[in-house]
């Protein structure tokens, strides 16, 4: 490894196993919720017909938790800020989103409209101002995410399946970016 690592990924370093198999289980899980929710979208869960957004809202939630350990065991300030923000915006967000499923997309649309914007504008933003290494896997997802709340907005398709795939992707995403970033750093 050199040794001019910047110190926004000081973090990456003392722990890139653990962040590669977190990546991992994260691309797992939101592929598995995303093809569950086109195979069987209309799936009853918690006493509501809420297609698998009860189980991807929890999901966020506990990638929240985990971002937000990860910025208490960050030995800068960007990597607290950078980590603590997406951590409580995660929790907050799966909180809001799993106690308000009542089968209705519409109660959730801009909850999540602003959560994949503000997600994905936030990775965009971040890669002009932090050196990392590899970026295009941060850009892309972040696009990705921006697209995808682009389309909850405009209502394209409205329905709760979709909103559940969008987070699902998301996740899935986030969580290979995670991977790359990883594994960059391992080379």
């Amino acid at each position: 490894m050199t040794s001019n690592i910047n110190s926004e990924l000081i973090q990456f370093t003392s722990r890139p196993a653990w962040f590669k198999f977190r990546g991992k289980a994260m691309i797992f899980v939101g592929s598995l919720v995303a093809l569950l929710s086109v195979l069987s979208p209309d799936v009853y869960i918690m006493g509501e017909s809420a297609s698998w957004i009860p189980v991807i809202s929890i999901v966020v939630l506990i990638v929240g938790v985990f971002r937000c350990i990860d910025a208490l065991a960050a030995d800068t300030a960007q990597g607290f800020l950078y980590n603590i923000h997406g951590g409580v915006l995660d929790i907050v967000v799966g909180f809001l989103v799993v106690l308000s499923t009542d089968g209705e997309a519409n109660n959730l649309n801009l909850l999540i409209v602003g959560y994949m914007l503000t997600q994905g504008i936030y990775r965009n933003i971040l890669l002009s101002v932090a050196k990392i290494s590899n970026p295009l896997s941060n850009r892309i997802t972040g696009i990705i995410s921006i697209i995808l709340g682009i389309m909850i907005w405009i209502d394209w398709p409205t329905s709760m399946w979709f909103i559940a795939f969008s987070l699902s992707v998301d996740i899935s995403f986030r969580g290979w970016a995670l991977v790359v970033l990883s594994s960059s750093i391992n080379k």
